[in-house]
């Protein structure tokens, strides 16, 4: 049985940027953020452009604009949830964010990447449409625990869990998992005592 490239990209296999099926998740997900982000500051329904494109969202939530998510139904995210503006969320290998969990802003959580090599990235399938281009897509998950609180423009990679209550500083890369309970900092992120 063939599995979609949406399957596959959950699974961490490569897939090709040029998928219908994402392609048409991606643009739901975009004019859900623009009528978001282009909301009046006064408009208290502005969260209503974005809930439906979750895979799920707890209660309350709040996003500040401008935010970014690039699919949002392989994101989920927990209740008491605040979330500071210009965040930037890829969920290609999907993204769970806990309850009680404080985002700063400028955070970017990339759970998709591309391959290393140059030779890798870029895929040409199209003789007769040379101008056309597809890229390859790593896609790996990343989990946020409850309690957890995000420092202003942090880098959260992809494959990592970040425990329970942990604390990531202000502009730290987080390439591997943090432990529940510890306050990790800077590039790349390390653990660097017990909270």
């Amino acid at each position: 049985m063939t599995r979609s490239d949406k399957e596959r990209m959950l699974a961490g296999e490569p897939t090709l940027s040029g998928d219908p099926e994402l392609l048409e998740i991606a643009a739901r997900a975009r004019r859900a953020c623009h009528a978001f982000n282009f909301a009046h500051p006064d408009d208290e329904t502005r969260m209503d452009h974005l809930r439906p494109i979750f895979g799920e969202i707890g209660d309350p939530v709040w996003i500040e604009p401008p935010f970014y998510i690039d699919f949002g139904e392989l994101a989920k995210i927990g209740s008491k949830v605040f979330i500071n503006t210009n965040c930037s969320i890829l969920d290609g290998g999907g993204v769970t964010i806990g309850d009680d969990v404080l985002i700063a802003p400028n955070v970017q959580i990339m759970a998709a990447g591309h391959p290393i090599k140059a030779s890798e990235r870029m895929v040409y399938p199209f003789e007769d449409e040379p101008e056309r281009m597809n890229f390859v897509n790593l896609a790996g998950p990343i989990k946020i625990g409850n309690g957890c609180w995000i420092g202003a423009g942090a880098i959260i990679l992809p494959n990592v869990t970040i425990g329970d209550r942990a604390v990531i500083g202000a502009g730290a890369v987080v390439t591997k998992d943090v432990p529940a309970d510890s306050l990790a900092v800077g590039n790349p992120a390390r653990v660097i005592k017990q909270i």
